[in-house]
């Protein structure tokens, strides 16, 4: 893990205030209060059923929280929706595209849907399709012939395109070769870079430990411990002496009570 970049704002893009959510009145998330400032890449880890998905719906404004509240670089997501949105880009767990579409079309879709003018986001598609090698060839045939990995590719290309200061990213992973896994890292450390920031769900350990400035753990909706490598190792007490890495001291958390 690394220290974030110097943010160039003073408010978190990311703020919950004791965020809490229910379904049919079993708790998913309970009271769950973090901030991600501007140049931190913030992993959100955790077991299954432990509120990973449900606090990416509710920080992207797709789920409406039974208590507390989300802000987006200080606007109230639910109060001035279309305002806190606009601040945000989010991938998806399951990327998705129009398929009959080309991979340009639809990012020139989603970009006239973010108002980007089209000169602009002709030139923002060019620069981004760059990232990935290769990814600038396959960029104008239909989506339906696309593997996985070339899906998550457009959707991190979708959800950046707008410039967004708060990017939201469920599983970046999943389907890309090790190249394209640098890449996607790279990406991730260059917009945190510029003063954007990113919040992170994975189950893989690795790349969270690699690309995330601080991780926070959940377990059963709430979060029960948050920080770097060190200070996560600290919270672990005589536990986490051992802990090399973050799926040791995952483990150690993980099996508390």
């Amino acid at each position: 893990m690394s220290r974030p970049a110097n943010g160039r704002e003073t408010a978190p893009a990311l703020r919950a205030e004791q965020l809490s959510k229910q379904f049919a009145g079993r708790p998913a998330l309970d009271a769950l209060s973090l901030a991600i400032p501007p140049g931190e890449i913030y992993g959100l880890i955790g077991p299954n059923g432990s509120g990973k998905t449900t606090t990416v719906k509710l920080a992207t404004g797709l789920y409406r929280p039974t208590s507390g509240r989300v802000l987006v670089a200080g606007v109230d997501l639910h109060r001035e929706p279309e305002r806190a949105k606009r601040m945000l880009g989010y991938v998806p767990d399951e990327p998705f595209a129009y398929e009959r579409m080309s991979g340009r079309e639809f990012l020139h879709l989603v970009g006239a849907l973010w108002d980007v003018p089209p000169a602009l986001r002709a030139s923002r598609i060019d620069a981004l399709a760059a990232t990935f090698d290769g990814f600038a060839d396959v960029l104008d045939t239909h989506v339906d012939g696309w593997s996985r990995g070339n899906r998550q590719k457009l959707s991190m290309l979708a959800a950046l395109l707008h410039e967004p200061r708060l990017l939201v990213v469920d599983e970046p992973i999943v389907g890309l070769d090790p190249e394209s896994t640098r890449r996607t890292r790279e990406l991730l450390h260059d917009f945190a870079a510029a003063g954007g920031a990113v919040l992170l769900c994975t189950h893989i350990l690795s790349f969270a430990e690699s690309v995330c400035h601080r991780v926070g753990l959940l377990r059963d909706g709430r979060l029960v411990a948050e920080g770097d490598l060190d200070a996560l190792r600290r919270q672990a007490g005589s536990d986490g002496v051992a802990a090399a890495s973050l799926e040791d001291l995952y483990l150690v958390f993980a099996s508390r009570r």
